[in-house]
């Protein structure tokens, strides 16, 4: 749907969100090489557009969407295939708990939306990290990048929700949702 509620007919509706994923990694990965020139944590686009798959999509859809956007960082990362994944759907789980209490309240939702999305990565990530006995995430790493990941999210996620509504459409209202 576009912004004036009317759904989009041909090639608009599949154009959009492909150039949409097209723009997403190309500006993840600008942002990237800036954030690893200044030896700093990177924001997360693909985090932002689980977020916001989050307040357009039913949950069951928008876990399955935002595990495949996650994937796709996954992929074209080089990763560990699955981390990204579970970390982007981890925070899509929690966005849909603020959405079910925060209706498009503005900046608070905004804020809310950022934080609860890096929160559920990051726990989704210690899951992982326990799960397989590893050291993917230590203390160290925590203290130094979810601060820097948290605040850089928040920065952009103002103009990110611009262009994932561009792309992607606007939210849903919580009727359209139930």
């Amino acid at each position: 749907m576009t912004i004036d509620r009317v759904p989009r007919r041909g090639p608009t509706r599949v154009l959009r969100p492909a150039v949409y994923v097209v723009a997403l990694i190309a500006v993840q990965g600008l942002i990237s090489r800036l954030a690893d020139a200044a030896a700093i944590a990177a924001p997360d686009l693909f985090l932002l557009t689980g977020a916001g798959l989050a307040w357009r999509l039913r949950p069951a859809w928008a876990l399955l969407a935002a595990y495949m956007i996650g994937l796709l960082q996954d992929v074209l990362g080089g990763g560990v295939l699955g981390l990204h994944a579970a970390g982007v759907a981890g925070g899509a789980l929690l966005v849909l708990a603020v959405r079910r209490y925060f209706s498009n309240s503005g900046s608070v939702q905004g804020v809310l939306t950022v934080l609860a999305a890096v929160l559920g990565e990051w726990l989704a990530f210690l899951a992982l990290t326990y799960w397989l006995r590893s050291d993917l995430v230590t203390v160290p790493l925590l203290v130094r990048t979810v601060p820097v990941v948290f605040v850089g999210t928040l920065i952009l996620a103002g103009v990110w929700e611009r262009v994932i509504t561009w792309g992607l459409g606007p939210r849903s209202s919580p009727e359209d949702l139930s």
